[in-house]
């Protein structure tokens, strides 16, 4: 029996997934509305509040979550994306201030449309689209009084439409099709259809989130070019410089806002997943890091049109996402949204710690370390391990009602950031690029290895958790190293890197063949790599979940892993969802995932 240290035991996943949300904060041009999006309802729909204060009100009511949202910069008109049971092919609406009824401007469900950007004069938007050919991203521009669409740029790959000029005749086109960290800028004249390669590629950047400057001089970026780790330049259009304006020490700019006038950049760092405002003074370049919010992640920086203060959303791992402000003169922070929390008690919710383990090769691997608040049983905590997605991403601080619930059950949790995670710089990302995708599975043996080593764990009770990329790192595990783990749960992973590449969404295919390595190429080692061609090593139970409708990773990678554990005569416990995609967007089909997840470990762990 568990003995309380602080807290209560959890017995119950449900009231933990009944904790609500606010995030993707948006001001409309006058400063006077913040629209964001909010599960309140059980999945994300578009809230409306007054900016001075007062209460939120539901501007949707769709039958499907909403994805992206962009206020019109000239009217309190809305744009908004929404997809279909999670298959990612995003239609684009348009909600005019006046009638408040949605119009669809994009009206195909086979086509993915990914939104860009609207005109400075808010009568044109910029989006990228797949409807010539399912494998190429074509930039269109809608106008919006018309509501007539052209096709202003066509070509082969993924690009997306990121920025209009000033004037609004040019338009800035980010291409991809090498890879999403091996990118290229593009100025595309609208009214020539000429395009200018902005800067010669001299190896892999990214370039994201560029700003124009209203004097037309050139834009601020996000970018690594040339660097390990990202940070913000100045493009300057005249002589086609690139200098830059701020470069953390080992930390990631991952977001930034320009101030409306331009005399200051607000900026976001990342030092081992937790998250900092910086606001720069373009004049002086000095600096101030805005201290004083929760520790977490933050994300979506809007300045007010006054340029007085900035908006944003802030979540960590016990504080579930939110909208927060800021005086970036006084660091004076102010949550301005309150989700529901359903009446569970947050006092008890955990932050996590870093610690590292030592690879095979020395290498010191990064994991988040969260402690339950109640005492060890004698014999150690049970623990699981759980492996981010990507594999181009980083486990942060986030909110996780499952890991609470987890720590509330006396389960010792640790999140690794193996080779090939983002936001330990270039080097450490290409760590586990085509020949090299085992060395990361290597990395969880050590973590694995550390934490069995732990006083307070009970080696022989470890259990691996992963999605979708992360999926593939359990099934690794569970076949590289099958004496240590006592059970494994994957949702949405992949299994077969051969059939993963064929049958992932068209548009995607190319940019996952840069990351895993081009069948062409390296066919033997994909094979080689893919875990279900080691299915029969694993010994433990497995759990699988899997959206059907999900355009990245099919449902044929879980049925196949499904077939062979029950060919085997292996205990594997299967959940198709319908209706769902990458993830489980509704609440209903969480509580289903997550209450079999609460069983499963009820029964083996």
């Amino acid at each position: 029996m568990l003995e309380r240290r602080r807290g209560i035991v959890a017995t119950d996943i449900e009231p933990y997934l009944e904790i609500r949300s606010a995030r993707s904060p948006a001001l409309s041009f006058d400063g006077a509305l913040v629209a964001y999006l909010s599960d309140e309802s059980g999945f994300n729909q578009i809230w409306l509040k007054p900016a001075a204060g007062g209460s939120p009100w539901r501007l949707s009511n769709t039958a499907e979550p909403i994805g992206t949202i962009a206020f019109n910069p000239k009217s309190r008109d809305l744009m908004f994306t929404m997809d279909c049971g999670g298959d990612e092919r995003h239609q684009i609406w348009y909600v005019p201030e006046a009638s408040g009824i949605p119009v669809q401007l994009t009206d195909d469900p086979d086509t993915v449309h990914v939104w860009g950007c609207w005109s400075p004069d808010g009568k044109r938007i910029a989006f990228a689209s797949n409807a010539r050919v399912k494998a190429d991203m074509d930039i269109y521009v809608t106008d919006i009084a018309t509501q007539s669409t052209r096709c202003v740029l066509q070509g082969s790959g993924f690009r997306e439409a990121v920025g209009f000029s000033i004037d609004g005749n040019t338009l800035m086109v980010r291409d991809s099709s090498r890879a999403m960290n091996d990118q290229d800028l593009y100025r595309l004249d609208l009214q020539t259809g000429k395009t200018e390669l902005i800067l010669q590629r001299e190896g892999r950047a990214r370039y994201l989130a560029p700003k124009m400057l209203k004097d037309g001089s050139g834009f601020l970026v996000i970018t690594d070019r040339n660097r390990e780790f990202q940070g913000i330049a100045f493009y300057r259009f005249s002589d086609r410089s690139l200098t830059f304006l701020a470069t953390p020490e080992a930390q990631d700019v991952e977001a930034i806002a320009l101030s409306p006038d331009q005399s200051r950049i607000a900026y976001v760092v990342n030092r081992e997943g937790w998250n900092r405002i910086v606001v720069h003074d373009r004049s002086t370049g000095l600096e101030r890091t805005l201290e004083g919010h929760p520790a977490g992640v933050i994300a979506s920086l809007v300045w007010t049109p006054d340029n007085q203060a900035i908006l944003f959303s802030l979540e960590g791992a016990a504080t579930p996402s939110d909208l927060w402000r800021v005086d970036p003169a006084t660091s004076a922070f102010e949550q301005i949204t309150s989700s529901s929390k359903a009446g569970v008690d947050l006092s008890s919710f955990v932050e996590p710690r870093v610690e590292r383990a030592r690879s095979f090769d020395g290498l010191p691997i990064p994991f988040l370390v969260y402690e339950p608040t109640l005492a060890a049983p004698p014999k150690g905590y049970p623990a699981v391990i759980i492996i981010h997605g990507g594999p181009e991403a980083q486990w942060t601080p986030t909110f996780r009602p499952d890991i609470q619930f987890l720590l509330g059950q006396g389960i010792l949790v640790v999140a690794p950031n193996v080779r090939g995670s983002t936001g330990y710089g270039r080097t450490y990302q290409h760590l586990d690029d085509r020949e090299l995708r085992m060395d990361s599975v290597a990395d969880l043996k050590a973590v694995r290895l550390a934490l069995g080593a732990r006083d307070d764990v009970d080696a022989n009770r470890i259990a691996i958790f992963g999605r979708s990329y992360g999926g593939f790192m359990v099934l690794s595990a569970l076949t590289e190293y099958p004496e240590l783990w006592k059970l494994g749960v994957e949702f949405y992973g992949i299994a077969n890197f051969l059939t993963l590449l064929q049958t992932t969404g068209p548009w995607r295919r190319n940019l996952r063949a840069a990351e895993y390595g081009d069948p062409a190429e390296i066919k033997a080692e994909l094979e080689r790599f893919s875990p279900i061609h080691r299915i029969d090593r694993i010994r433990v139970p497995l759990m699988i979940a899997q959206g059907l409708d999900d355009p990245r990773v099919p449902a044929s990678e879980s049925e196949m892993v499904y077939s062979c554990m029950r060919g085997l005569g292996q205990q594997v416990d299967y959940h198709r969802i319908p209706h769902e995609g990458h993830g489980f967007a509704r609440i209903e089909n969480r509580r289903t995932v997550f209450g079999a997840l609460a069983r499963f470990l009820e029964r083996h762990l």
